[in-house]
């Protein structure tokens, strides 16, 4: 029962920010959320590029790895099919070149709304501090209507306004946390892409050394 009157208090003091904060927070999780299964999605397309793609070009069938690379989802499809495209004759330029720009297409797509996240970790602080220093300003106001004072009243309303600042930091640390977790599974899914990118272009640029008998 006390734990309830403390938080109507607090949120009589910086009730519109504590809202604010809640929303920015949700919104941070269901981000968070959102991300991250679609970076699973990606880390499984790219082991299902290097099962299927890749080990077909490393059997020298360059066809076949071309019609396993319509099978992955976007951006990732894109990526082998520029590259086995350009190699089998079907489209003009170099196949290495082509892979490496969509390549980096879709790197940028697997990090895409992480900024988001770092907006909330960079700005939450000063909306809390805002939150406090509008509660403080309405603690003081009160006291000055009243007309009593001394520093148990006034402790007790910055105390109260502090719960802004506080709410505020613990979002930011929320979506700092999220950024650096979905930051390093974004960048180990681009290195294992342009790994396997290397690798698919010396295949096809190398003609692949004849059996014995040929």
């Amino acid at each position: 029962m006390h734990g309830m009157e403390s938080l109507k208090e607090y949120w009589d003091v910086a009730g519109p920010t504590l809202l604010f904060m809640l929303v920015v927070s949700l919104f941070t999780v269901a981000l968070a959320i959102e991300r991250w299964i679609g970076l699973l999605r990606g880390r499984s397309a790219v082991t299902r590029a290097d099962q299927r793609v890749v080990e077909a070009a490393r059997r020298g069938d360059p066809e076949e790895a071309r019609r396993l690379a319509d099978g992955l989802p976007s951006p990732f499809r894109e990526v082998f099919s520029a590259g086995l495209d350009r190699a089998l004759g079907r489209v003009r330029g170099e196949p290495q070149t082509a892979m490496q720009r969509e390549s980096k297409r879709a790197a940028g797509r697997l990090r895409a709304g992480l900024w988001m996240l770092a907006s909330v970790g960079a700005l939450m602080p000063f909306a809390g501090l805002l939150g406090t220093v509008v509660g403080v300003m309405g603690s003081f106001k009160a006291i000055g209507e009243s007309g009593t004072g001394g520093f148990a009243v006034v402790s007790a309303g910055i105390s109260e306004a502090l719960i802004a600042t506080a709410a505020g930091l613990f979002v930011a640390i929320e979506a700092v946390i999220f950024f650096n977790i979905l930051g390093q599974m974004a960048g180990g899914i681009a290195r294992d892409l342009a790994l396997l990118v290397d690798e698919l272009g010396e295949l096809i640029r190398v003609p692949r050394a004849p059996k014995s008998g040929e």
